[in-house]
């Protein structure tokens, strides 16, 4: 595996300055939202992240499978990957300690550095525990870093990952589980399914991180949805892998 990613890391060197770019625009988005409060204490300027939260989930999930997506339309290396006999464990694993990691620190980098700042700059204000919820947060962002990583191998194609990411990082977060939320809370009167509906959003997971109390219930959720959706599109491209290898 120690030469897929070393391979993996000198094809993303091309993407850096375009991810550099992405992040720093996103990183902006904070300060601009809390220029009229630039003063206030970290649990007042978290109450304007819905817009930086908003451009992560539309924007970075697209914009990592189409980085990872290129490993299928230049040179067709991920497909010699499967055809040199490479373990689909290896294969998979060496795009996510490259690129995942990668997307992960920037990601995290472009949401919580300024809000990190204003924390230590202006004092924390009703924003307690904040390590738990830093933690929490940086996992629903490697959720949606390495899930993106996952989707783009699942499809190998460019344009079809990119758009397969924003239909599952965007559509479904904002139609979808607010549909089923509808349906069991306001039409089946099963309230506290439709909450579990509401947890399962990322969405709504970071909304609750910055701005509500944390708790057993959100921590589980979080915890559980990354690891059964990473679970669930390893088994595709696992099998997706060994269905080439004996083609």
């Amino acid at each position: 595996m120690n030469k897929l990613i070393k391979a993996e890391g000198f094809r993303l060197r091309g993407q850096i300055a375009f991810l550099l770019i992405c992040s720093v625009i996103c990183g902006l988005i904070p300060v601009i939202t809390s220029i009229n409060a630039w003063d206030a204490d970290l649990g007042t300027q978290v109450g304007g992240s819905g817009i930086t939260i908003m451009s992560i989930m539309m924007l970075f999930p697209p914009i990592f499978a189409s980085i990872t997506g290129n490993l299928y339309d230049h040179g067709k290396l991920g497909f010699y990957e499967i055809m040199a006999g490479n373990k689909p464990f290896a294969i998979v694993f060496s795009k996510l300690a490259t690129d995942g990691v990668l997307f992960l620190v920037l990601t995290v980098i472009a949401a919580c550095a300024y809000y990190v700042y204003a924390g230590f700059r202006n004092g924390l204000g009703s924003f307690d525990h904040p390590l738990i919820r830093l933690f929490l947060v940086i996992l629903v962002l490697a959720h949606i870093a390495f899930c993106s990583v996952l989707i783009s191998l699942c499809i190998r194609q460019v344009r079809s990952g990119a758009v397969a990411c924003f239909m599952r990082f965007w559509i479904v977060d904002i139609l979808f589980f607010p549909f089923l939320m509808w349906l069991f809370g306001t039409v089946l009167d099963l309230k506290q399914l439709a909450l579990h509906f509401s947890y399962m959003s990322l969405t709504n997971q970071l909304m609750i991180l910055v701005s509500e109390p944390v708790d057993t219930m959100i921590a589980l959720h979080v915890l559980l949805g990354f690891a059964i959706e990473f679970a669930l599109w390893y088994f595709i491209i696992d099998l997706g892998i060994r269905k080439r290898k004996i083609a």
